[in-house]
């Protein structure tokens, strides 16, 4: 047959799979990263589901945003011992630490040290299959009223934790429960569909099967886009069961649903790989006033020690950034306040001890004696800041027209200032008419506005508790923006 085949000027589908990525065939390098999904296992911030990818992203922020971008989280004095631990020194005067780092051998590749593979070469296979699996079943759950689907980047709380699986697919009956929010749900959905990278399907296959079979995620399904097999586990009282096709070839294992694995390999289109029964029951979801946990819900207060400290699914779903990773000099993660947010998190998960390891100790020297020195300067640096706040507040009102202005953030704190730190203004009573763009202030100043209507809780909670008032007068009331959330409603009796 493959010989026929051939001979027409067909091919299998495997080879069209090959043909389909052969331009974008993963590269050398590439294939040193992990798969950029972020989860919470265990209270550590995972890249790729593994702590060594949370190091590599981490090395890879130190090396962009520089050693002063994990120094801002945590006091001097933890860094310093950090620095003591991670090299088996004692303690030493900062006379002694200078010796000690310039006796170091200088590693000038150290930004291009080898790093072991984390990544896969088929990336390419595994974007199209899961692109495929989520289009078609989709398409079939949503024609039948079956429920919601969802992924790649979509969480799905099992306990304590937030897996992002491939595909997701939740049921009415479970969306009933309104477990269903913007970026998660917070229970196990009723189908999980994990797309294998074969250099690492032993995550897939051991370490979230195991997180799935503990949370009994109903039904999950393991594929392989090189070898083109599914496997089917199907919770019971007594843990995972491997499940099988039927024997025409499909399997039908989730109510509703028929899956045939033939036709998601087949060239065939016009062939769906699922199909479904249509349900009695109608049903819509739609936003309505209520709690929701979302970004910026809790206030970002991270717990930066020599070990490892654990992050709560609150705080994973409130600082958590867009899974966007963009390259370059400055590594971006969901822009800056998420790449902020994630270095956080990274140097919760790995500690103050590992961290320091992943760079070399005359750099940890260098930047932690120039920001002692700049600390001490932290005074008037404080000052000036005040001076530029004022300013801009009394031009905002009798230049602009803004009714009132308040500053939040570190600006009002006792702490010393950072790189992360930033002039955080609150402005009410805005005229329709004001644009930032006509504000002058020194394009260095690191200022950051917000409307008080657009203030995210862990904000309004800031503007409630620790405002200060420049400008205007500022009365307690509440959030003049409420809170929304999806919530689900039958639409017609069984």
């Amino acid at each position: 047959m493959a010989s026929d085949n051939k001979s027409q000027g067909q091919r299998t589908p495997q080879e069209d799979l090959e043909c389909h990525y052969a331009s974008r065939q993963i590269e050398q390098t590439d294939y040193l990263y992990p798969e950029f999904r972020l989860e919470l296992v265990d209270g550590k911030f995972l890249v790729g589901g593994m702590l060594d990818g949370s190091r590599w992203l981490l090395k890879e922020a130190l090396i962009g945003w520089g050693l002063e971008s994990a120094i801002a989280f945590a006091s001097l004095d933890l860094w310093w011992e950090a620095l003591r631990l991670a090299h088996d020194l004692p303690h030493r005067s900062p006379d002694e630490w200078l010796t000690w780092a310039e006796d170091l051998p200088i590693d000038p590749n150290y930004r291009e040290n080898w790093w072991p593979p984390l990544g896969s070469r088929y990336l390419g296979e595994h974007h199209w299959v899961r692109n495929q699996l989520r289009n078609s079943l989709s398409a079939a759950v949503s024609q039948a009223a079956l429920g919601s689907c969802f992924g790649p980047n979509y969480g799905m709380q099992v306990g304590q934790h937030m897996f992002t699986p491939d595909v997701l697919m939740v049921g009415d009956v479970r969306l009933a429960e309104n477990i269903l929010h913007d970026c998660y749900i917070e229970d196990v959905a009723d189908l999980v569909i994990e797309i294998v990278l074969p250099e690492k399907a032993d995550i897939d296959e051991g370490v979230r099967r195991q997180y799935y079979e503990q949370g009994a995620v109903p039904h999950y399904w393991v594929v392989n886009p090189i070898t083109q097999q599914t496997q089917f586990w199907e919770w019971s009282t007594e843990g995972y069961q491997v499940r099988s096709l039927d024997a025409d070839g499909c399997y039908r294992g989730v109510a509703g649903l028929t899956f045939s694995p033939q036709l998601l390999w087949s060239t065939d289109e016009k062939l769906p790989a699922f199909t479904s029964i249509a349900q009695p029951r109608r049903w819509r979801l739609a936003y309505e006033v209520g709690e929701e946990v979302s970004w910026g819900s809790v206030p970002f207060e991270p717990v930066v020690d020599l070990t490892p400290s654990n992050i709560s699914v609150e705080q994973f779903i409130a600082w958590c950034p867009e899974t966007k990773l963009e390259g370059g000099p400055f590594p971006l993660i969901g822009g800056q306040t998420g790449t902020r947010n994630a270095i956080a998190m990274l140097l919760m998960s790995v500690g103050s001890v590992e961290t320091v390891r992943l760079m070399p100790g005359y750099e940890w020297v260098r930047v932690l004696r120039r920001i002692e020195r700049n600390q001490r300067q932290d005074t008037q640096q404080h000052q000036v800041w005040w001076s530029q706040a004022q300013a801009i507040a009394q031009q905002l009102h009798n230049e602009h027209g803004v009714g009132g202005v308040g500053v939040i953030g570190d600006l009002i704190k006792s702490k010393p200032l950072h790189v992360w730190s930033e002039i955080q203004l609150v402005l009410w009573d805005v005229p329709e008419r004001f644009s930032r763009g006509a504000l002058e202030y020194p394009s260095a100043l690191p200022l950051e506005m917000t409307e008080v209507e657009w203030a995210t809780p862990a904000q309004w909670q800031e503007i409630c508790q620790q405002m200060v008032v420049l400008v205007g007068r500022w009365h307690e009331q509440k959030h003049p923006r409420s809170q929304k959330r999806l919530q689900f409603r039958w639409l017609n009796s069984q």
